[in-house]
């Protein structure tokens, strides 16, 4: 009697599963429409979108570009990333916790070219489709993850090199301040200044080192070179917290406006010393567009549209002499969200 029970009782739990496997099912079918807006009944999709990071000012404009994306095509956005700019293992974490949720698909910035392989792989395994923005991950679009959208940092960072090298009259000494290890954005742009300021044998590099996760960490870094900085005639940081934390260690070093200075992204911090001369220039991409363009072609994937493997979002050079400019202005002002 006891073993008849014990049957009973296992086929019971059995069919229950089977009926949640079947429920997961049919909630997974539903989250993947034919191509369009999806029925009033249907539940909406969840998208996930991590950012690098949700304290620097660039991640707001990639929150708003998502917010926006997912209104104009009825999604839910997730939107969580690490609380500091290059926490790795927080990044990971994320990423395997969206896996465990089953989204229906992640928009990841990937704050390690290598380090987020593997959570990519685990999505995909698990048939989440993944779309990379901001900055590159050292696998194949198109096989690992369904797309690529960023700013073609090297050209972007050759803007900087270039415009840092006219500033200079095509001579002088350059200090450079790069962001932490693993960042292939801000590796590139590098990169790309390098290459744009040895076009001209009168500019020498006569430093280049790496600063932190923080505006203060730049900066103590920053301040660590000072004997470079003090020699330099030019400086070029890759991203806004190298930017602010570089500003900072040349407030304190009384260098503001002493030296052509050429940074990277945008926060309202750097538009009155923009307009001063105290930074000459920075280059801008366009993270509301970038994510906005992320979420699109993910929905598009899971609905049955094949967006393009890459597509690059421009970069712009804000001068003092343009930053009050309209087509300036509107790349700059930051989005509400919703």
């Amino acid at each position: 009697m006891k073993r008849m029970i014990f049957a009973m009782t296992m086929a019971l739990a059995l069919t229950a599963l089977a009926g949640c496997a079947k429920s997961v099912k049919q909630n997974s079918s539903s989250n993947s429409p034919a191509a369009g807006t999806p029925a009033a009944s249907t539940p909406r999709l969840r998208i996930a979108v991590i950012p690098k990071g949700t304290t620097d000012v660039y991640w707001k404009y990639v929150h708003a570009g998502a917010d926006a994306a997912g209104r104009k095509l009825g999604v839910k956005i997730l939107f969580q990333g690490p609380a500091q700019d290059g926490d790795r293992a927080a990044e990971i974490a994320l990423m395997q916790n969206f896996v465990t949720q089953g989204v229906a698909g992640i928009v990841l910035a990937p704050v390690d070219s290598r380090a987020l392989i593997p959570p990519v792989k685990l999505a995909k395994a698990a048939h989440i489709p993944v779309v990379i923005i901001d900055s590159a991950l050292r696998a194949k679009a198109g096989k690992d993850y369904v797309s690529f959208v960023a700013t073609n940092n090297f050209k972007a960072g050759e803007l900087a090199g270039n415009y840092l090298a006219k500033l200079l009259g095509g001579k002088g000494k350059v200090a450079m301040l790069r962001f932490i290890v693993g960042s292939a954005a801000t590796d590139a742009r590098a990169a790309g200044c390098a290459a744009a300021l040895k076009k001209f044998p009168g500019i020498t590099i006569i430093a280049s080192h790496r600063g932190g996760s923080t505006p203060s960490k730049c900066k103590s870094v920053a301040l660590s070179m000072a004997a470079s900085l003090q020699k330099a005639d030019g400086i070029f940081a890759a991203n806004e917290t190298t930017c602010f934390g570089m500003y900072l260690a040349l407030k304190q070093l009384n260098l503001l406006g002493k030296k052509k200075f050429v940074g990277f992204d945008w926060q309202s911090n750097f538009k009155k010393p923009i307009e001063k001369g105290q930074i000459n220039g920075v280059v801008v991409q366009d993270p509301f567009r970038m994510a906005y363009l992320g979420v699109t072609y993910l929905v598009n994937d899971i609905r049955g549209k094949t967006p393009p493997l890459e597509f690059d979002t421009p970069a712009a050079l804000v001068t003092p002499k343009n930053i009050n400019s309209p087509q300036i202005e509107k790349l700059i002002t930051l989005p509400a969200i919703h």
